[in-house]
């Protein structure tokens, strides 16, 4: 696991500026301070996915050695550590999991479009980047990361719009990242970016409707 290191520089009445030394053309901005992982790690995520291969990071010893950065230091900017999964390789692991349990997991997964696998395996990913902040890139096959998550975004989503349970603001999610997904260019509406956050932080909000908000989320940092 590879941890990078992000600089976060704030001037007055201004946002908070993201920027990762080890990575140029990486970076991004969160409005408060309690956006700032969640942003840094989407930067890293996107960044990382359009890469071959990303070069090795620094230590924030070695990264001080550069007079830039210690001025910006001095002058109030600080680092926040984001780790970085590389998951390019797989190997069989053997697991002991309850009946009911794995009887859901094969359920949800079928509903969304992925194996037990990918289903487990993404799960993992999402409790690692909720729990220390982590990045998992992945290269998947002869598709780009961009094509696969375009199709499984779609299943779900065309899911969550049939579904008869799910709320208005889920399905307004929905819709959007059906468009979205066509046009990965597309900036998501302010409103629609809302609806999506508030899903992702609803515990009652099934795993499709999480798939899509954070979809959307996603297309909101992609500009023209």
């Amino acid at each position: 696991m590879n941890t990078y290191f992000a600089i976060v520089h704030k001037d007055p009445d201004s946002s908070f500026g993201i920027s990762f030394p080890d990575l140029p053309g990486c970076f991004s901005a969160a409005d408060s301070e309690d956006d700032l992982l969640v942003q840094a790690q989407l930067a890293l995520t996107l960044f990382a996915s359009d890469q071959d291969e990303l070069p090795k990071s620094r230590s924030v010893s070695d990264l001080l050695e550069d007079p830039s950065i210690k001025t910006d230091v001095a002058n109030g900017a600080f680092f926040i550590a984001i780790p970085l999964i590389n998951a390019s390789r797989k190997a069989r692991y053997n697991l002991m999991l309850d009946t009911d349990l794995v009887a859901g997991i094969d359920r949800t997964a079928r509903a969304v479009g992925m194996n037990r696998s990918e289903f487990v395996s993404e799960a993992i990913a999402v409790r690692l980047g909720e729990q220390v902040g982590a990045v998992v890139s992945r290269k998947v096959g002869m598709q780009t990361k961009s094509e696969v998550t375009s199709k499984k975004v779609s299943s779900a989503a065309s899911m969550v719009l049939r579904s008869k349970t799910a709320t208005k603001a889920e399905k307004s999610v929905a819709a959007s990242a059906l468009t979205q997904t066509g046009s990965p260019k597309e900036t998501t509406s302010k409103k629609v970016a809302s609806a999506a956050s508030k899903i992702l932080h609803d515990p009652k909000a099934s795993k499709a409707a999480k798939s899509v908000a954070a979809s959307a989320l996603t297309q909101k940092t992609k500009k023209k």
